[in-house]
């Protein structure tokens, strides 16, 4: 048995460094429920329907999944990327991401850079987008203090409605057990954002656990391991969106020993509902 201590409602670490701590309300802690028996996340894809939404009804299409069993079709569907970081020490390198074993890696390393001696792992998808449903992985994150394991959606440039970029983070978990959750936009300005976090009371490095987004017209509703753990209002977030996993050695994280070798963050699969 376990349990999930929460807070409600608060700035997340990009809202804090965009708009300073004088802007962060004070997050109130308090026990949520008991959790019952942890479920166990296969390795592989999952064949029933999530949890969550057999309790919603209703008629649901799987529009998009991957369990990463097949080097090629990864990437035929994701775009491994190259790209640092403005808010931390980590250089996202390609070679870091490895695929084709039932999982998708993002492996943690060190290079010779004063500036990111840190290096991860990036992926987004290639061609997938979608507005609206739910998004859900299974992740194991790297057994080390001071990195961001994040599942998260963003807004693709080229079809955002009424010029609104927007992030969706749907896990940004965090060494031994704590879970940020956030709503972000960053244009048009004002930048804006809403946020939760939670602690899972289990050690997250440990085995795969189910991270997911139920996304409609109205709402955002989070689910850990089948729980919901967190809703707010959708005021922002009405056109496709891709999905990013990723992650980094960052101040925001948490403090870190300075040695990251041989830690990873690990995917076991993502899947993605439409309603009918």
């Amino acid at each position: 048995m376990s349990g999930i201590i929460t807070a409600r409602r608060g700035f997340t670490r990009r809202a804090f460094l965009a708009h300073g701590a004088g802007l962060v309300a004070g997050l109130a802690v308090s026990k949520g429920p008991a959790m019952a028996t942890e479920p166990s996340p296969p390795s592989l894809l999952p064949a029933s329907p999530p949890v969550p939404l057999k309790g919603i009804g209703g008629a649901w299409n799987l529009a998009f999944s991957d369990d990463f069993c097949d080097a090629r079709a990864v990437d035929d569907r994701w775009i491994r990327m190259e790209i640092g970081g403005d808010q931390h020490p980590t250089q996202r390198l390609p070679e870091n991401v490895t695929a084709g074993a039932c999982d998708l890696g993002l492996a943690l390393g060190h290079q010779d850079d004063a500036k990111r001696p840190f290096t991860g792992g990036y992926v987004k998808t290639r061609r997938f987008r979608q507005t609206y449903g739910y998004f859900e992985c299974a992740m194991r994150i790297a057994a080390e203090p001071g990195v961001n394991n994040a599942f998260w959606l963003v807004s693709d440039p080229a079809s955002e409605r009424d010029g609104v970029q927007y992030e969706l983070d749907v896990a940004e978990a965090k060494y031994p057990d704590r879970v940020n959750l956030a709503v972000h936009r960053w244009k048009p300005g004002p930048k804006w954002a809403d946020g939760h976090w939670f602690r899972a009371r289990t050690p997250l490095s440990k085995r795969f656990h189910r991270y997911a987004l139920l996304w409609t017209a109205e709402t955002f509703v989070f689910f850990f391991d089948d729980r919901e753990v967190w809703r707010c209002p959708n005021t922002l977030a009405h056109s496709p969106a891709e999905i990013r996993f990723s992650n980094a050695v960052a101040p925001f994280a948490g403090r870190h020993d300075g040695d990251v070798r041989g830690a990873a963050t690990t995917i076991g699969w993502v899947r993605v509902f439409a309603p009918a």
